[in-house]
């Protein structure tokens, strides 16, 4: 909590975040009581529930489609995480996770060509299936990192970008966002979005990405 934030929110960014991750989670999105809402059918088979900056009667409404049951999620993009803190408890609501932030960047000030790594053991390789692309980087047969990246109108979202346990400290993360940033200049896209854990907020604040708010997770209090 306290991050001080000097970039805008870019418009429709909840409505554009949840359709890219869905996307790129192969979720479907939709709109469920009039909220923002993805069905986790390979988690726990219940929903997901969005909001950006909620007002009072919005989160006292996402609240209560939450606690009817203890497998549904929220969660709230704010810029305000301590309201958050204290809002949850009074609706029946736990803040399960509140170390990520969704960032932002302007993708004309990213580069468009492949990258290469230093290693030529390590193999990059780069799947497309419509708006969605993927990158993994195998060595010797064993995936060392991937992503994931899908362009919703003219926004890229980023997701997942992991690197195995084995192969940390080599530049890989860098090396797959490199990869998956030059593959979407295929579409047209102005903006890229993705969530960081505060750790990560580091390695892309040095490849150009701002913090713009707050990502929490909340779960029903009474959830076991």
């Amino acid at each position: 909590m306290g991050n001080d934030y000097t970039t805008d929110v870019p418009d429709d960014v909840l409505s554009v975040w949840v359709a890219g991750w869905s996307a790129c989670r192969g979720y479907s999105s939709e709109e469920v009581a009039g909220h923002p809402a993805v069905l986790l059918a390979d988690k726990t088979g219940d929903w997901e529930y969005f909001a950006f900056e909620p007002g009072d009667e919005e989160f006292a409404a996402v609240a209560r489609d939450t606690t009817k049951s203890p497998g549904r999620i929220f969660t709230v993009l704010t810029r305000d995480a301590q309201r958050i803190h204290q809002l949850a408890p009074q609706h029946g609501l736990r803040v399960h996770h509140y170390a990520q932030s969704l960032m932002v960047t302007d993708m004309s000030g990213q580069d468009a060509e492949d990258p290469w790594y230093r290693d030529a053991d390590f193999k990059t390789e780069v799947e497309k299936t419509g708006n969605v692309h993927r990158v993994r980087v195998v060595h010797e047969g064993n995936e060392a990192a991937h992503g994931v990246v899908a362009v919703v109108d003219n926004f890229a979202v980023f997701d997942h970008i992991e690197t195995d346990i084995n192969y940390r400290r080599r530049g890989l993360a860098t090396h797959v966002m490199r990869a998956l940033i030059a593959s979407t200049f295929e579409h047209v896209v102005e903006t890229g979005l993705l969530i960081a854990s505060y750790d990560g907020q580091m390695l892309y604040n040095h490849l150009g990405w701002d913090t713009v708010c707050d990502v929490m997770i909340l779960k029903p209090a009474a959830e076991s």
